[in-house]
């Protein structure tokens, strides 16, 4: 009567170690160093009796197992006894090994559940175009282009150097968010809006100008302002998007 015998396939002689000491429930840090040894290599007797195919890194483990358990029979010699610390254990640094590749061992299965509950997860395609379809973002300038503002500001800057007024060094003391309120201001003051033109015509320079149109293009894409052309070529109107009042204001 014939009967097949299958040994489990371990992934390297510290997973088979490994499994020797939780199958017989030894402590790692006290391996008994004899019996283990004979454990792996009748696991390495019958895997050569059926044949399987092994690394040679478990030949190499086999001779390491051998000369520890070697070293362990050997008395200590008279300078370890005599010293403090005692002699060194020659399983210490198999013991470092097995629990490194214990915790890279569980670290790497959770890896694995981790990647089987993703598998299970299907995330549905999002059509961006269908979205904007159906809420569609309000466009602050309406049908007016970048080249149509870009126009608009040259011809403000063509008239502001044909003043041929006394340029007169000053204090830089202009920013960006200082001119933004400064535009909220005169723009809250105007429901119908003002002209694009009108907002530099108090400009005491360049630098000034730029830093208004600057502040205007920061107030379109903060959605604060609107910019609307009656006709084209007309002049561009510029106006504060008033906020909704609350419910039951006034009342």
């Amino acid at each position: 009567m014939s009967y097949q015998v299958v040994l489990p396939i371990f992934e390297g002689p510290l997973d088979l170690l490994l499994n020797l000491i939780d199958v017989h429930e030894l402590d790692i840090y006290d391996i008994p160093i004899a019996f283990i040894t004979g454990q792996y290599m009748d696991y390495l007797r019958r895997a050569e009796e059926i044949d399987l195919n092994l690394s040679g890194e478990f030949l190499v483990m086999a001779g390491t197992l051998l000369v520890i358990k070697a070293k362990m029979l050997l008395p200590p010699r008279a300078s370890e006894e005599e010293s403090d610390d005692g002699a060194e254990d020659p399983r210490d640094e198999l013991v470092e090994k097995l629990l490194a590749y214990r915790l890279y061992k569980e670290n790497a299965q959770e890896l694995q559940k981790m990647e089987s509950s993703r598998t299970k997860i299907y995330f549905r395609e999002v059509n961006e175009s269908h979205l904007f379809s159906l809420f569609p973002q309000p466009n602050p300038v309406g049908n007016l282009k970048a080249e149509d503002l870009y126009h608009s500001f040259r011809e403000v800057m063509r008239l502001m150097s044909a003043r041929g007024q006394v340029i007169t060094v000053r204090r830089d003391d202009m920013s960006v968010n200082s001119k933004m309120a400064y535009l909220m201001q005169i723009l809250s003051r105007q429901p119908g809006g003002i002209r694009f033109k009108q907002l530099f015509a108090a400009c005491e320079d360049a630098m000034e100008a730029v830093t208004t149109f600057l502040a205007l293009l920061e107030l379109l894409s903060k959605g604060l302002v609107w910019v609307r052309q009656k006709k084209l070529f007309g002049d561009i109107f510029v106006s504060a998007i008033q906020a909704p009042e609350k419910e039951g204001a006034g009342i």
